[in-house]
């Protein structure tokens, strides 16, 4: 599996960050290793966006955008298949991109048209009779539509089909040496970004304004997608963290500020930081206490994060230490992995099974909320064999423009 023999260079160079040929023979083998010894003859993947759509890229190197699913057909031996809401005469991935993309099916499905629901999972079944497939693996089946997957088990009732989740998050959740680097990229990007914001914040600018500049440097450095949260109020309300729709607040001087980048940087790795902002003034001591508090939580939850602990384990401490300091027990997300997916395993929640590796790469983001002052450091963190580093360089303080 490697690049179309004979594809030109100027092709090649389209592709601003493209994972190395050794990292994708890595998974590919890994990966079809674990099949052939659990007798799995074909995984299924499929994925509609960037922020979680991890594991369509993982095995293809490609994003999935739009809203428009894009599946793999990864079998246990030889090279992929793809389907994509395109022509069956032209099919996406551009040809010349079949970097261990064996077959490349298209359909003009699109899920707001409801009878082209089973187009794709029609290219499927022919696939698993084609190949004469016994055992199907579904990768996260939540992201596969129902239509879709009973059509698959009511038309092949000789067929099984089981959950691979857990055999390809194991997997992925450990980062190789390529992988780390591209995550490193990331992070270095989100603390350029939060250099340039003190020059660029000023009053009577609009919220939206700043998500804009915000954007273009992302974009500018390789983001291919990116989540920019943030909330202004006046000193003594706690700052929300608010989605795009709702950042039309015009930012005054006095205003605290809360600011958010979830992006992922060339290459399609994701990293988070979070920092506060005083304008005009300095940090009251509510929202120095509130912010000096998530710092130590952050601090202490990362001494928590080995090799070999338990998230759920981990939780339960974590929120032991918010009850002696008389806050309620932690009921969000508020660590987890991360990678091709904005959000992935192990994740700080009950019920997760994966014990923490080395390699791993972790965001770890205590709220504090006072009721008058809000807080909330953001950090990346890679569990080494000692335990968790931060990776980010961003000072962790309260800036004041």
């Amino acid at each position: 599996m490697e690049w179309v023999t004979g594809v030109p260079e100027e092709f090649k160079t389209r592709i601003r960050f493209p994972m190395s040929d050794r990292e994708m023979k890595r998974r590919w083998s890994t990966v079809q290793t674990v099949m052939q010894e659990r007798g799995i003859d074909v995984l299924i993947a499929q994925n509609a966006d960037q922020y979680l759509g991890g594991y369509f890229r993982y095995f293809t190197d490609l994003p999935t955008e739009q809203a428009y699913p894009m599946s793999v057909l990864f079998p246990a031996k030889g090279e992929m298949t793809t389907i994509t809401s395109s022509s069956p005469y032209n099919p996406l991935p551009p040809a010349w991109f079949r970097r261990g993309i064996g077959n490349r099916l298209g359909a003009p499905y699109f899920r707001t048209f409801h009878y082209t629901d089973l187009y794709d999972a029609k290219l499927m079944e022919a696939y698993i009779c084609d190949h004469k497939c016994k055992t199907v693996g579904l990768i996260a089946p939540s992201l596969l539509n129902y239509k879709l997957v009973n059509y698959l088990k009511t038309a092949l009732p000789d067929v099984t089909f089981i959950d691979a989740t857990e055999l390809i998050d194991e997997i992925k959740a450990v980062k190789s040496e390529d992988e780390i680097q591209a995550i490193r990229r990331t992070v270095a990007l989100h603390d350029q970004v939060l250099q340039m914001v003190p020059g660029i914040l000023h009053p009577g600018m609009y919220e939206y304004d700043l998500r804009a500049e915000v954007n273009k440097f992302l974009i500018s450095k390789g983001s291919e997608e990116n989540l920019v949260m943030m909330g202004s109020a006046p000193q003594g309300t706690p700052t929300p963290k608010l989605h795009s729709f709702y950042q039309n607040r015009r930012i005054e001087d006095g205003d605290d500020l809360v600011f958010m980048i979830e992006a992922n940087g060339g290459g399609g790795y994701y990293a988070e930081i979070v920092r506060g902002f005083c304008i005009g003034h300095q940090p009251s001591k509510e929202l120095q206490y509130a912010w000096d508090l998530s710092r130590e939580l952050q601090d202490f939850t990362a001494e928590l994060v080995k090799p070999g602990s338990d998230c759920a384990e981990m939780l339960e401490i974590y929120n032991n230490k918010l009850v002696s300091y008389g806050l309620q027990p932690e009921t969000r997300l508020f660590a987890h992995g991360q990678g091709y997916d904005l959000v992935e395993r192990p994740a700080f929640f009950k019920g997760e099974t994966m014990k923490v590796k080395e390699n791993m790469f972790f965001a770890i983001h205590p709220e504090i909320n006072t009721g008058k002052a809000f807080g909330n450091y953001c950090d990346q963190y890679l569990v080494t064999k000692d335990g968790a580093v931060r990776v980010e360089t961003t000072p962790r303080q309260i800036y004041v423009v």
